[in-house]
């Protein structure tokens, strides 16, 4: 799975199957397949958990498994195992992002824009 560090500002994370983007006021837009979330940035760890807790099950389901998630204000969404994992990846790499720009701010460095 490639994944990449996008070059525009509002990017936090992309890889091959969705992005997460910055918006205003401290919210994040996730885009995963046809389904759009847009969050608080502070959610992001609690989405992040779910979606381990739910990775981590993936591992003991022996046939074509279904798995919800729920995210508040947001419609149940129903995703296999391979979706699963792919979005667990996504917002790994969007938490890590989310903690280095904390770390580069609160040490007053902005983070660089690839031209």
């Amino acid at each position: 799975m490639a994944s990449s560090v996008p070059s525009s500002p509002s990017a936090l994370f992309a890889t091959d199957h969705g992005s997460v983007r910055r918006t205003t006021r401290g919210r994040v837009r996730l885009q995963f397949g046809g389904m759009r979330w847009t969050l608080a940035a502070s959610e992001v760890p609690v989405l992040r958990d779910t979606t381990r807790s739910l990775a981590s099950e993936v591992y003991h389901c022996e046939r074509d498994c279904r798995w919800q998630l729920r995210v508040d204000g947001h419609p149940t969404v129903v995703l296999d195992s391979d979706e699963v994992l792919r979005l667990d990846a996504l917002l790994d790499g969007a938490l890590t992002m989310l903690e280095l720009d904390a770390i580069l701010e609160d040490a007053s460095i902005s983070r660089p824009v690839a031209a």
